[in-house]
């Protein structure tokens, strides 16, 4: 049975994070999904004595699944979930003098366990896999749209959420600059404002070009630019002026049809993200290039985006070593192309020890 105090305070955390942390709603039912895994580790313990439970929550997360399957969670979800935990504690100890018995030494200790795993493949959309959905057929608008947006998510990586509430103002395809502000009402993670940036791909481009023009001829700026469509006509709604909380299941729900019809793999959005990540990683030549990838796709730092999109394949290790391998003469502005991106490496090492 949940220890009833240890709920409460679960709870007010929760709340905290969404009215002080201004947390997105999605990461609020990430965070619950996480505290319902501390909550039944606990069971009827207090969390003042949290450090004495067997076995510890890294132990018991290994297998802490909550949908009745068997197997190991993924270790994204078990290093996520102790992250949560980490910041629940740190948040209780510095708001409630009755938790200040809880040392910091043994929160340091909650962090995963070294596992034997097998190496994950990174799925992520190809240019060649885009470019096939591009150049696919479309026979009517819902169509038209869902393939712009899969073109549109690979050109900008920009997140699905924050995706389907663009409105029209904050595209700009000439210029290749999408605006997500808040402000302008698109929901970004965390309530971040950024300019991205549209890779400059002109055949796949031309794609998104063709619905902009078709949306800004019939919504005012401020409609959606993945538009609704009235469910009697079937054609763009201009009555709506705001959306419902389940667009994003929308979006991949037509993703899903269209790509079926059309004899195409389906890859939820967040890999056409991936996609535009690794795109832009694998043609990065300097430590500069690689910020702006980062940057542009509005991670919090260089790290998260080498420690989640920069792994190889097995087949790219292979060719990458066997061309390190190979003898080329250096000569001339090569050499001092080599020596400069050598020096801007160590530079934005001493960055991150700081």
């Amino acid at each position: 049975m949940i220890n009833r105090k240890n709920w409460k305070i679960s709870k007010v955390y929760l709340e905290y994070r969404q009215n002080i942390d201004l947390i997105s709603h999605g990461s609020i039912l990430v965070e619950s999904t996480h505290i319902r895994h501390i909550l039944e580790w606990a069971d009827e313990t207090s969390f003042h004595k949290a450090d004495k439970i067997r076995p510890s929550l890294p132990e018991y997360m290994l297998n802490a699944r909550l949908d009745g399957e068997q197997g190991r969670l993924s270790e994204m979800h078990i290093k996520k979930t102790l992250a949560t935990t980490r910041r629940l504690f740190i948040w209780m100890i510095e708001n409630y003098s009755e938790y200040r018995m809880i040392k910091q030494s043994w929160i340091n200790t909650i962090k995963p366990r070294r596992l034997e795993t097998q190496p994950k493949k990174s799925e992520a959309v190809s240019l060649e896999e885009i470019r096939r959905i591009a150049y696919a057929p479309v026979e009517n608008l819902v169509e038209k749209r869902i393939r712009a947006a899969a073109v549109f998510w690979f050109l900008s990586g920009v997140r699905v959420g924050a995706f389907v509430t663009l409105p029209i103002k904050a595209v700009n395809i000439e210029s290749r600059v999408i605006l997500q502000h808040p402000n302008l009402g698109v929901k970004t993670k965390n309530r971040k404002y950024g300019d991205t940036n549209l890779l400059n791909i002109p055949d796949l481009l031309a794609v998104v070009r063709e619905w902009d023009e078709v949306v800004r001829a019939i919504l005012p700026e401020n409609g959606y630019w993945f538009s609704p469509f009235s469910p009697d006509t079937g054609e763009i709604d201009i009555h709506v002026k705001k959306i419902g909380e389940h667009r994003e299941a929308l979006a991949r729900k037509n993703l899903r049809a269209w790509l079926d019809k059309v004899e195409l793999p389906y890859h939820s959005p967040h890999k056409f993200r991936h996609g535009h990540i690794q795109y832009g990683l694998a043609r990065s030549r300097t430590v500069a290039d690689y910020k702006a990838v980062s940057l542009n796709v509005m991670h919090a730092s260089m790290e998260i985006t080498d420690e989640i999109y920069s792994r190889l394949d097995d087949k790219e290790v292979r060719i990458r070593i066997e061309q390190l391998g190979q003898e080329k003469r250096v000569t001339g502005n090569a050499s001092e192309d080599l020596f400069a991106m050598f020096q801007e490496f160590l530079e934005w090492q001493k960055t991150k020890k700081v």
